[in-house]
C-alpha cells in the first residue's frame, strides 16, 4: 500500500509530462521519413548454400565429421558469414568486388545470412545494392567467396597435419642413419655393441614405417563442406525499399529518447503535484483543493457545482486544521488573508468563493481587495470598478465612512470592499489605517477574506499576513516550485506568527475518495530537517498586538466571543451617516449596521445586485 500510495503522488507528473514522448517520438518518425526518401531504391537477391558434413573429399583423419552435424554446423557458418573476418577476407581476395566500387564496410551493409529452415541445413545469403547486375553480382562472389575460404581454412589445416607428420618422418629417419653408421664403424661382428645398435635401429625403422603409413592416408587436397545449391540470376533479384526499416529504427529510437525524457523530467519536477505532499514538502496544514474543471468560470464566483461543494470543505477546514479555530461571529469576526506566491494562482476564486460559500451557511462575509497595486476582485462579482473604495479609505483624513466604501454584491450575504484606485506606495497608509478599519468591520462581519497580493511581489502581503487571523496560501499545481513555496513560506514565519493552510488549485481531479486535509503541527522537528536556512520572527513578544484587531499573548489566539446580532439592525449596509467632524479613521470608531447573514437559502440564480453606494463626502 505505501508503494503504490507513493507512485500515485507522480501519477499527475507523468501524465503531465507524457507530451514529451509523443512530441519525440512523432520529430522522430518525421526525421525517419525525410530520410527515408533520401535513400534511392534498393535491390536484392538470394543465393542458396547447403552444408553438408562428413562428404568424401572434405575430411582427413583427425578433421572428421558425421553427417549429423550438418544442421549445427549450418547454424554456426550463418553467424560466421557475415562477421567482419569473413567479409574482409572475400574482399581481399576478389579484386572485381572492389572494381564494381564496394568496400569492405558495404558489405559488411548489405549482405544477410540466415536459415531458412529450423530443420534443413540450408543457409540463405541475401546481398542489397542499387543496381540489379551489382546484387546479383554481390551475392554470388559472397556465396563463393565464403566456400573459398572454408576450403582454405581446411586446407590449412591438412597441410598443417601432413608437416607435422613429415617432420616426424624426417627425424626418425635422421636417428636411424645415425645408428648404422655407429655400427659400421665397429666392424666387428662379435662386438656385442653391434647387437644393442641394431635392436635400436629396428625400432626406429619401426615407428617411421608407422608414421610412413598415415602420412599415405592424408589426402593430398580437401575441399569445404559447403555447397552451393543455387546461386542468383538476374529474373531473381527484387527490388526493396528501406523506408519501413528507417521508420522502425527512428521510431524505436525517439521513443526510447523521449522515454528517458520524460523519467529525467518527472525525476526532476520539484512541484508540489497532489495534496499529500503539502505536509511533507512543505510542513503546513492542508485545506482542500479545486479541481480543474470547466465549473470556475473566469470573472465569475463559484456558487454551485462540485467547486462549491469544494470551497465549503475549504471553509469548514479552516476551522477543523486551527488555521481558523472557533467560532467567528460579529463582534469578534475573523480576518482571513488569501494569497500565494506569485500571481495568476487562483486567489480571487478562492476568496470570493470561499465567501459565496460561507454566506450559504448562514454566515456573513466581506472581501476586501487587497491588492491595491492591481485591483480586481470586483470583476469576479461583474461589478464596475469603484472610484472610491479601499485605497480612498486610506488616503482620507476623516469624512468618509465604510458606507461611502462597501458594496453590496449580487451574491445575499456577501459584500466587497473594492480597492478603488491603484496605489503603487500603499504599504505605510496599510500600516497605519487598516488596523482601525479591520477592528471596525469585525463588529459588523462574521468573516473578513481579504483577497491580497502576491507574496514574492511586494511587502504587502506580508503586512497583510500580520493583521490577519489566518492565511490561505493558493498553490498552483501546475507551475509552484517546491522552492519558491519554501521562500514564501519563510517570509510569512520569519515576520508574523498568523497561521497558514495550503489551498491546492487545478488539482487532477480523483475519482474516489477525494477529501483530504491535514493540520501540521509545525515544530523544530519540521524545522531541522527542513532544507534553507532557519527564520525567526522579530518583534513577536509577549502581549504584543499584530494589527489586526486582537491581542496576541504568547502566540495563542483569544478565544472569539460569539454575539448575537441586533435585531433592530438591518440585513445591508444603511445609508451614510449625516454630516459630522472629520476625524481619522484609526482613531474613532465608525457608526455604521452591522451586516447581517443571508436569512434564506441560496437560489439557484444569482439574485439582483443592490448596491448601497454612498458617493464621497466632501
Amino acid at each position: 500500500m505505501e508503494e503504490g500510495h507513493s507512485l500515485s503522488r507522480y501519477l499527475p507528473s507523468m501524465i503531465k509530462s507524457s507530451w514529451i514522448i509523443a512530441a519525440c517520438l512523432v520529430i522522430s518518425l518525421i526525421a525517419g521519413f525525410i530520410l527515408a526518401k533520401s535513400q534511392p531504391t534498393a535491390y536484392q537477391a538470394n543465393s542458396t548454400m547447403i552444408i553438408q558434413a562428413g562428404m568424401p573429399g572434405t575430411t582427413f583423419p583427425g578433421a572428421t565429421a558425421a553427417s549429423t552435424d550438418s544442421l549445427n554446423q549450418s547454424t554456426d557458418d550463418v553467424i560466421e558469414l557475415p562477421s567482419r573476418t569473413v567479409l574482409t577476407w572475400i574482399y581481399q581476395n576478389n579484386p572485381d568486388i572492389k572494381a564494381k566500387g564496394f568496400t569492405a564496410e558495404d558489405l559488411s551493409l548489405d549482405i544477410i545470412a540466415m536459415n531458412p529452415s529450423a530443420t534443413a541445413s540450408t543457409i540463405l545469403v541475401t546481398a542489397t545494392a542499387t543496381k540489379p547486375g551489382d546484387t546479383v553480382f554481390l551475392v554470388n562472389a559472397i556465396a563463393s567467396g565464403y566456400q573459398a575460404y572454408k576450403t582454405q581454412n581446411l586446407q590449412e589445416q591438412l597441410t598443417k597435419a601432413r608437416a607435422d607428420l613429415q617432420t616426424s618422418y624426417n627425424q626418425y629417419k635422421t636417428q636411424s642413419d645415425t645408428l648404422y653408421q655407429e655400427i659400421l664403424k665397429i666392424n666387428n661382428s662379435a662386438d656385442p655393441r653391434i647387437s644393442l645398435l641394431t635392436t635400436d635401429r629396428n625400432s626406429i625403422i619401426a615407428a617411421m614405417n608407422q608414421v610412413q603409413t598415415q602420412l599415405l592416408t592424408y589426402p593430398s587436397t580437401v575441399h569445404s563442406d559447403v555447397y552451393i545449391l543455387q546461386q542468383a540470376k538476374i529474373t531473381d533479384v527484387t527490388s526493396t525499399s528501406k523506408g519501413t526499416t528507417i521508420l522502425l529504427v527512428t521510431g524505436a529510437l525517439g521513443f526510447v529518447i523521449g522515454l528517458l525524457i520524460w523519467l529525467l523530467m518527472i525525476f526532476l519536477d520539484n512541484r508540489v503535484r497532489s495534496d499529500d505532499q503539502v505536509p511533507e514538502k512543505l510542513g503546513l496544514s492542508y485545506l482542500g483543493g479545486l479541481t480543474s474543471n470547466r465549473e470556475i468560470q473566469a470573472g465569475s464566483v463559484s456558487t454551485t457545482g462540485l467547486a462549491s461543494q469544494q470551497l465549503a470543505d475549504i471553509g469548514m477546514n479552516l476551522r477543523l486544521t486551527g488555521v481558523l479555530p472557533g467560532t467567528w461571529q460579529a463582534p469578534k469576526g475573523a480576518v482571513l488573508l488569501v494569497t500565494s506566491a506569485q500571481p495568476v494562482e487562483g486567489k480571487t476564486t478562492v476568496a470570493t468563493g470561499l465567501a459565496a460559500a460561507i454566506a450559504r451557511g448562514g454566515r456573513s462575509a466581506l472581501v476586501i481587495d487587497g491588492n491595491l497595486r492591481q485591483p480586481g476582485t470586483h470583476l469576479a462579482f461583474g461589478m464596475p470598478p469603484a472610484s472610491f473604495g479601499l485605497s480612498g479609505l486610506l488616503k482620507t483624513t476623516g469624512g468618509e465612512n465604510l458606507d461611502a466604501a462597501v458594496q453590496r454584491s449580487n451574491i445575499p450575504g456577501v459584500w466587497l470592499l473594492p480597492g478603488g484606485t491603484t496605489m503603487k506606495d500603499s504599504t505605510l497608509l496599510l500600516d497605519q489605517r487598516l488596523p482601525g478599519i479591520l477592528a471596525q468591520l469585525r463588529k459588523k462581519t462574521d468573516w473578513i477574506i481579504i483577497d491580497g497580493p502576491p507574496l514574492l511581489s511586494s511587502a504587502e502581503a506580508s503586512l497583510l499576513a500580520s493583521m490577519s487571523d489566518g492565511v490561505a496560501l493558493v498553490v498552483d499545481s501546475r507551475h509552484d516550485k517546491v522552492a519558491v513555496l519554501l521562500r514564501a513560506k519563510a517570509i510569512l514565519r520569519s515576520l508574523t506568527d498568523t497561521p497558514i493552510g495550503v489551498v491546492m488549485n487545478r488539482l487532477s481531479r480523483r475519482r474516489r475518495n477525494p477529501y483530504f486535509a491535514v493540520a501540521f503541527a509545525e515544530d523544530a522537528a519540521f524545522d531541522a530537517t527542513a532544507p534553507g536556512p532557519k527564520y525567526t520572527r522579530h518583534g513577536a513578544t509577549h502581549g504584543d498586538t499584530r494589527g489586526n484587531g486582537h491581542n496576541g499573548t504568547n502566540g495563542q489566539r483569544p478565544e472569539p466571543v460569539v454575539a448575537a446580532p441586533s435585531p433592530s439592525s438591518p440585513n445591508h449596509y444603511g445609508a451614510p451617516v449625516g454630516p459630522g467632524p472629520i476625524r481619522p479613521i484609526s482613531s474613532m470608531p465608525m457608526d455604521f449596521p452591522v451586516m447581517q447573514p443571508n436569512p434564506n437559502p441560496p437560489s439557484p440564480f444569482p439574485a439582483p445586485r443592490r448596491m448601497d453606494i454612498a458617493p464621497p463626502q466632501s
